[in-house]
């Protein structure tokens, strides 16, 4: 069967380019109606942040000084306005300071720790550094001095050489003393102020956690005592005693009063270790199955921030002269020449230069302890000063 087209060419190309026409028109549509849906969305943010911005110009309006155009400020909702308070400026500014206290108080500097590290870094002994003239640079935590130096084969360099070792190889450590909360289940830090610290025999340091004193987590007790019954009670119970009359205001007339007062309990002061040899022993130090400790110090460790272990737990000096040295550079020594002394021995006579790294003065490092190369250490809680100085001050500090 043969079928023939009856549609010209021309008729169906037409049919084509008709069909083609209402497709585009119809996506025409349909991008006009996103487009007047976007426009529609724009303008229903912008008109919701006009208002928002609205609310916020009349809220600053109100609580900068209460005085908006077009409306009131009801001060149950934004409070009185702030240029309305008497000495607002005092006020401000007070604010300001009570909110850098603590900033300037973890800045602060503690000088004091510079008799602490020249105790541990001026040999003694058989090669012995004393100082004659010490000035300090706090700002950029340098300490110059001019010092003199002595040896037992009265060879002063050999003495200059163990101040400079010393130097190089000291270093320093600070952290928190800790115990075990119950109510919140975590360790918490133990206030600084409640810590005194001591160094036995050994040279191994103790804190002394004062547990019992105020605000050292010393529970607080209220006890009433009774004060002793009133003239006419005791009168009354003698029965051969006639009470006589007497006129008394109501305030007086009562019997009985308590008193209040709050006590301390007595608590024993605790023991806390701070030097560990491996991390284990601090461990077993915290668990109570340490040499040093006993019932009364389970919960108790001295957690540091420069202390280092190696991989098998052993403490790693290297590592914590690394982590906290206490030079930031290496000292400079100046000019040094021989002479004799007052008591007609070679001294070796030099000025020095050595800047400690400022971590040691910062306040808010804690329990700060120098330590030398010997193992020698001086902590806050006790800086020996020593005969360390060539003569001693005058009675004006000079």
């Amino acid at each position: 069967m043969y079928e023939i087209s009856l549609v010209p060419d021309v008729k169906a190309e037409l049919l084509k380019k008709l069909r083609i026409r209402n497709l585009v028109i119809f996506i025409c549509i349909i991008v006009a109606a996103a487009c007047a849906g976007v426009i529609f969305i724009m303008l229903g943010i912008t008109g919701g942040q006009g208002v928002a911005l609205s609310m916020q110009d009349k809220e600053i309006a109100c609580r900068a000084d209460g005085v908006v155009k077009g409306g009131t400020c009801n001060t149950k909702d934004y409070g009185t306005a702030v240029l309305k308070f008497r000495n607002a400026e005092e006020l401000l500014t007070i604010q300001d300071q009570m909110n850098n206290l603590s900033l300037l108080n973890n800045n602060k500097i503690k000088f004091s720790r510079v008799f602490g590290i020249l105790d541990v870094i001026l040999p003694t002994g058989e090669n012995e550094v004393k100082i004659s003239q010490l000035s300090t640079n706090i700002n950029n935590n340098v300490l110059y001095f001019d010092a003199i130096a002595s040896a037992s084969n009265n060879i002063g360099y050999r003495a200059l050489e163990a101040f400079k070792k010393n130097a190089k190889l000291s270093y320093y450590d600070y952290g928190n003393y800790m115990r075990y909360d119950k109510e919140s289940g975590e360790y918490v830090e133990i206030p600084s102020f409640c810590v005194d610290e001591e160094t036995d025999s050994n040279g191994v340091t103790f804190g002394i956690y004062h547990k019992g004193k105020p605000g050292c987590e010393a529970p607080m007790i209220e006890k009433e005592e009774e004060k002793s019954e009133s003239e006419e009670e005791r009168l009354l119970d003698d029965e051969e005693t006639v009470v006589p009359t007497v006129k008394q205001n109501s305030a007086s007339a009562a019997t009985t009063t308590s008193d209040r007062k709050l006590n301390e309990e007595n608590i024993t002061d605790i023991r806390i270790r701070r030097t560990y040899n491996d991390r284990s022993d601090m461990e077993n130090y915290r668990n109570g199955k340490d040499k040093y400790g006993d019932s009364t110090t389970k919960g108790y460790y001295f957690e540091s921030s420069c202390m280092q272990y190696n991989d098998n737990g052993k403490f790693d000096e290297q590592a914590t002269l690394e982590e906290c040295p206490l030079l930031s550079e290496e000292p400079n020594v100046g000019d040094s020449s021989y002479g004799r002394n007052s008591e007609d021995k070679m001294v070796l006579s030099f000025s020095a230069t050595i800047t400690i790294t400022r971590g040691v003065f910062l306040a808010r490092n804690k329990h700060v302890q120098v330590i030398g190369p010997t193992r020698q250490n001086v902590t806050d809680s006790y800086i020996q000063v020593r005969d360390m100085f060539t003569e001693a001050a005058d009675k004006e500090g000079n």
